[in-house]
């Protein structure tokens, strides 16, 4: 590589943070000076999947491939593009394969893909062999306590997040995943602990809080589940489950006058939601069953 190429790819890369698109501009001049320039195609790549171009990402690693074929770094980055896309797991899977050395972040985004088919216990075997070269990062557990969890092995699962919860202490993701694996054993109490960990470290979506409230709920302490209901219907007003959730409570209590209240706000909100027409129709006959006593 000559001087004057080396001295536009620095200038390149000095622009990348504050002017994206000149480094564009710079790079696409080195290619048409210099073809066979890998570093210059490896840096547009990475521009474009950085703004989420990933046509343009696309089209520059083909360009490549043209000049570099067979390489194993570009098909993997072309696998990376494909990943990167809803939907499209499939064709990374199908680019990652033809990588002939294999290396261990192929195997982890492979395995990655692998999961997005649904073919989870493929992805299993494959994170369970590489999970000593990325045991540095959380994800690494949770991605695969995830698929523990969704092949309904979580005695496994809970295995791993124990480890994983020494080694990283603060990460909530890891108490979450954990919380949900005792929910699904219907360990209620040792689900809410963790659970509450998890909401300590910052747990907070409307989703979460339903989950939690449910998770009272089966543990049979109805004031905590109205609370995390509520609380979850103040996070996102317009997230109806958990108006069916904190209504079907207050039917289970007996408390028809708060079960009316919070079936009507999701009335407004969702008019034409069958599962709160159908509450709101099992509630009207509950009324009319205890009128006639």
């Amino acid at each position: 590589m000559n001087k004057s190429i080396k001295a536009l790819l620095w200038e390149a890369e000095h622009h990348r943070k504050s002017n994206w698109l000149l480094s564009v501009e710079i790079l696409e001049d080195i290619i048409l000076k210099a073809p066979k320039t890998l570093e210059a195609h490896e840096m547009l790549y990475a521009i474009f999947m950085n703004n989420l171009l990933f046509r343009k990402a696309e089209k520059i690693i083909k360009r490549a491939l043209i000049s570099f074929p067979d390489n194993d770094h570009l098909y993997f980055l072309m696998g990376n593009i494909f990943l990167a896309q809803r939907g499209k797991s499939r064709l990374a899977i199908e680019w990652f394969k033809r990588v002939k050395e294999k290396f261990p972040e192929l195997h982890f985004n492979l395995a990655i893909a692998l999961a997005y088919q649904n073919r989870r216990r493929d992805a299993v075997q494959i994170f369970e062999k590489i999970l000593p070269y990325f045991s540095h990062l959380p994800t690494t557990f949770t991605f695969l306590a995830e698929q523990y969890i969704s092949l309904r092995e979580y005695d496994k699962a809970i295995n791993l997040l124990s480890k994983a919860e020494v080694k990283f202490p603060i990460n909530k993701d890891i108490y979450y995943f954990k919380a949900i694996c005792y929910n699904k054993k219907l360990n209620w109490i040792q689900a809410f602990l963790y659970f509450e960990k998890a909401k300590t470290l910052g747990y907070d979506s409307p989703e979460f809080f339903n989950t939690v409230g449910l998770c009272c709920k089966n543990m049979g302490d109805s004031e905590k589940a109205i609370k995390y209901f509520k609380r979850s219907i103040a996070q996102n007003i317009f997230f109806i489950k958990s108006y069916l959730d904190l209504s079907k409570l207050y039917i289970a209590e007996n408390d028809f006058l708060n079960a009316r209240k919070y079936l009507s706000i999701a009335q407004k909100i969702d008019p034409l939601n069958i599962f709160v027409a159908l509450a709101s129709e099992r509630l009207r006959r509950l009324k009319k069953d205890k009128n006639k006593l």
